[in-house]
Order: C-alpha cells, then structure tokens, then sequence
C-alpha cells in the first residue's frame, strides 16, 4: 500500500504541475495580447506615415511639373530642394525682365546668365540697363560697337 500511496502523490503533485504549466501559459498568452495590438498600432501608423510621405511627393509631383522639373525617380527631399531652386530663377528671371512660361531650368539659367552678362557688358560701355529689355539692350551694344 505504501507503493501506491506514493506512486499517487508523484501523479498528484505531476497533474498538479502540469496545471501550473498550462496557467503560466494562458497568463502569458493575456501578456502578448496587448503587444499584439501594439504591433498593429505600429503597423498602422507605418501605413499612415507611408500614405502621408506618398500625398506629399504626389503634391511635389505636381507643383514640380508646373514648373517644367523632371519629377521621374525623384524622391520628396530631391523634388523639394530643385523647386525651391527653380522658384529663386524665376524671380531672378522676372527681375532681369525675361519671360519665364513654358521654360525649364535649366534654360532659365542659361538665359539669366546670358542676360547677366549683357547687363554687365553695356554698364562697362557706360548703357543704362533700367526698365530695357535683353533684345534693346543687346541693339544698343552692337551700336557702340
């Protein structure tokens, strides 16, 4: 009897283990719930992040081509800094009195280093430049010269 009294504790105290066992493992299942929704959280708020990024380089898109940029394979921060830079060309632009609609860039600058240039070469033959446009200006040269 002795035998069986101890064989019974050893499967007592077995069941009694394997209960705890499956307790830790339904409490530990309650812990990961809520990093599960954490997760999703982060999830969503890469998603959100992502929509936000793609919304703004559609917007950039836009205002790049207004300007004739080539928008092709350009990421945001790219697009954003050559806007800014076309939009300080326009203004030199206008302020040397040239017409800017329908140009890209690059042509802006080759005009406004060209107007530059024949600014500065009628103010060294003694010209004034104020309110003339680039094709009355390069006139006046020619006829000094």
């Amino acid at each position: 009897m002795i035998n069986k009294k101890k064989i019974f504790g050893y499967v007592m105290a077995g069941a009694l283990g394997v209960n705890m066992l499956g307790a830790s493992s339904t409490f530990a299942a309650e812990k990961e719930s809520p990093s599960k929704n954490h997760s999703s959280q982060v999830e969503v708020s890469v998603f959100h992040e992502k929509s936000t990024l793609s919304i703004e380089l559609k917007t950039l898109q836009t205002e790049a081509k207004k300007l004739n940029i080539k928008v092709d394979g350009k990421k945001a921060n790219v697009l954003r800094k050559e806007i800014e830079e076309c939009q300080n060309l326009h203004k030199q632009a206008k302020k040397l009195g040239l017409e800017t609609d329908g140009k890209t860039p690059d042509t802006l600058r080759l005009e406004i280093k060209e107007c530059q240039d024949f600014h500065k070469q009628a103010e060294e033959l003694g010209l004034k430049t104020d309110g003339k446009t680039l094709a009355t200006i390069k006139i006046e040269i020619q006829q000094l010269l």
